[in-house]
């Protein structure tokens, strides 16, 4: 009886150690699991906000972090992305723990505007933007990027709609800056940093297209007017003063040309009266010795051939005139 009596006693011995082993240790287990699943591991470039019995404890950065048990607690934040293609935009909305503080890209579905002259143009906004203030990021708005997106779009429509349609495609860049300027600040309040803002697109209306399409090609046709009425006018004013070029050479030509005759016909008459005038010379040396005088022998030569020019003219003719005996007795005598 006394071994069968120690076996029993060491088999309840036994049971009682598993039971206790099994009470304090999975108990045990589950907790040293649980502590070793609160330790968190932050990649660089992120950050976590831990809330302590609901209130805000700290912000952890890259490295290892411990979160007391039953304690402490991430502290999560409703994020919307946005998904934009030609037909649709799908909006999915989750909650995130950890705070990606790197540069990222904000885009936000189309939006419609009306400008300042009623013309309806669709223009799509997108922000370059950095999380800098995690806490700001998680205790200052419930939905960060929705908060966003409609402070954009209100400021989109508030500085377009004191602008034109022309002046709305033409003033991109200064549209951009007035809408970064107006945001940044309300932006730093939530613990976000705006470094860009860029307009993808501005499109106008359909109909706003085709009439703008038919401005530019009435203004081609226009320019096309103008270049070829300026064309016409330089031809012909570029006639024109070829035409009065060659006059005015010709008028040069015409005019050295009668200057040329005149200095001609002054020369031949000044070699004609010198040669008379030599001829009367040696007449009137010849004539010295038979008493007549130069001039009257000039006269009377030149009554004859007046003479012949009237008598070669006219078949019957009869002329009056005064009769100079001295002239043609002079002449007689010096010919008899």
């Amino acid at each position: 009886l006394a071994p069968s009596g120690a076996t029993s006693c060491r088999f309840s011995m036994a049971a009682y150690g598993l039971f206790f082993a099994l009470y304090f240790g999975i108990p045990l287990g589950i907790v040293l699991l649980y502590c070793i699943f609160r330790v968190w591991i932050i990649e660089k470039g992120t950050a976590l906000v831990v809330e302590r019995w609901g209130r805000f404890h700290r912000c952890c950065y890259s490295g290892w972090h411990f979160l007391v048990p039953f304690a402490d607690r991430p502290r999560g934040v409703t994020w919307r992305v946005s998904e934009i293609d030609k037909k649709m935009t799908r909006i999915s909305q989750t909650v995130v723990t950890r705070l990606d503080l790197r540069e990222n890209v904000m885009d936000f579905p189309t939006q419609s505007i009306i400008t300042r002259d009623n013309v309806e143009i669709h223009v799509h906004p997108m922000l370059l933007m950095r999380l800098v203030d995690p806490v700001r990021v998680c205790y200052e708005t419930f939905d960060l990027t929705h908060a966003v997106e409609k402070l954009v779009q209100t400021t989109l429509r508030s500085i377009i709609g004191d602008m034109g349609l022309d002046d709305t495609l033409a003033s991109r860049e200064e549209i951009e800056r007035g809408l970064k300027v107006r945001i940044n600040n309300v932006c730093k309040n939530w613990g976000l940093n705006i470094f860009s803002v860029e307009l993808l697109e501005i499109t106008p209306a359909r109909t706003v297209q085709e009439a703008m399409h038919k401005q530019l090609a009435a203004e081609r046709i226009r320019r096309a007017a103008i270049v070829t009425a300026e064309g016409f006018r330089e031809q012909t004013k570029t006639e024109a003063e070829g035409a009065m070029q060659a006059q005015i050479a010709l008028a040069g030509g015409e005019q050295r040309v009668a200057v040329l005759r005149a200095k001609g016909t002054a020369d031949a008459r000044l070699l004609i009266a010198k040669a008379e005038a030599s001829a009367i010379t040696i007449i009137a040396s010849a004539l010295r010795e038979y008493g007549v005088n130069a001039s009257q022998y000039n006269i009377a030569l030149k009554y004859i051939t007046a003479f012949e020019a009237i008598a070669s003219q006219a078949s019957n003719r009869t002329l009056y005139f005064p009769y100079e005996t001295n002239v043609f007795g002079s002449l007689g005598e010096f010919m008899g």
